[in-house]
């Protein structure tokens, strides 16, 4: 038999109200090429159908194991997942509960396993809600410490460290260092990785991209407003300079520019229906960021071309009211020509 093929792998998913998708999500999991798996599904306290419909599969799956708790949110609900991966499991893959895996995302992963890659990395597919699909991905290749000092930054800038899910972690190691979730609602997907890859002695990146994030009706490209987003960035940008530091890293102005999006995202959502406060709030929001040390010394200088150190440059040295003026309209812009903003967005 394959070496690769008998490997098990745990798929931890975390749900919840996720009764419109979570059949369609957990089918392409388990109608994986590669069978040898377990998939953990953390029922986070779901108010609809979602525990109906995963204890009908879970009948028709033995692979399939469905956990309910009490609601605390992704973060804690993948913790909950990590202490119940089975012994045998070589790896863990992480996937949401409206997202999907390429029937051969597995096998097509584990073809790295054998060259003794701690984390395996794929592309993935942003599939907006009319249909269309955005490719995120880097080539083929095999990375080692020594190697990282370039390859950091590019990975991070090709927005390829900033999601749990398209990977592969090795069990061992993450059994080692029993790394965590901190418990946010956004931006716990990156600092898990940051912690992760210090630890890495060889990451193999594989180039398909095998993973769907699928987008649905009625969301926009411009996440919902969160009161700890920037606390959370903050804490984001001090591991990536630590992580610099460690990789011997010359050249930060990748990172200041992924720091930058960070904090221009913090502003734009304060522009979503999902935010509740006044005009006054959101001025006293804005005060709060562009007066921090770290947003003057660092949103400056970065690899983002024109239309970022632009917006910088309004953020260090505007005034509340201009800077949400600016902002509003990039908001604006989020929802009315979501094509240009994606541009601007992921530009590398």
């Amino acid at each position: 038999m394959d070496e690769n093929t008998s490997m098990k792998v745990s798929v931890i998913m975390p749900a919840y109200n996720s009764e419109k998708y979570i059949e369609r999500s957990v089918k392409s999991v388990l109608s994986q090429t590669h069978a040898n798996l377990e998939l953990i599904v953390i029922d986070d306290g779901s108010t609809d159908r979602t525990a109906s419909i995963l204890r009908r599969l879970a009948t028709g799956d033995s692979r399939l194991r469905y956990v309910r708790t009490e609601n605390h949110g992704p973060a804690e609900a993948r913790n909950a997942a990590l202490k119940l991966i089975c012994e045998d499991a070589a790896f863990v893959t992480f996937i949401d509960a409206d997202d999907e895996l390429l029937p051969d995302a597995l096998s097509y992963a584990l073809a790295a396993a054998d060259t003794g890659a701690d984390m395996i990395l794929m592309g993935f597919c942003i599939v907006e809600a009319d249909g269309r699909e955005r490719e995120y991905s880097e080539f083929d290749c095999l990375i080692r410490p020594q190697d990282m000092k370039t390859a950091f930054s590019r990975l991070y800038k090709a927005n390829l460290l900033n999601q749990v899910w398209a990977k592969l972690y090795s069990v061992p190691l993450l059994r080692e260092h029993a790394f965590r979730f901190r418990d946010y609602l956004w931006g716990e997907d990156r600092l898990f990785v940051f912690d992760y890859l210090e630890h890495c002695s060889l990451i193999a990146v594989r180039s398909e991209c095998k993973y769907r994030y699928i987008m649905h009706n009625g969301e926009s490209l411009i996440s919902k407003f969160y009161p700890k987003k920037f606390s959370v960035c903050i804490e984001a940008d001090i591991r990536a300079q630590e992580l610099c530091e460690k990789f011997g890293v010359s050249d930060d102005a990748d990172f200041r520019y992924m720091f930058a999006k960070s904090v221009f995202s913090c502003i734009t959502t304060l522009f979503t229906p999902s935010c509740m406060l006044s005009d006054e709030g959101r001025l006293i929001y804005i005060r709060e960021i562009s007066s921090n040390p770290r947003v003057q010394q660092r949103c400056r200088d970065t690899s983002g071309g024109a239309p970022t150190n632009t917006l910088c440059r309004v953020l260090r040295k505007g005034s509340p009211r201009q800077i949400m003026s600016i902002f509003r309209m990039v908001a604006l812009v989020g929802e009315q020509a979501p094509d240009l903003f994606m541009k601007l967005k992921h530009r590398k």
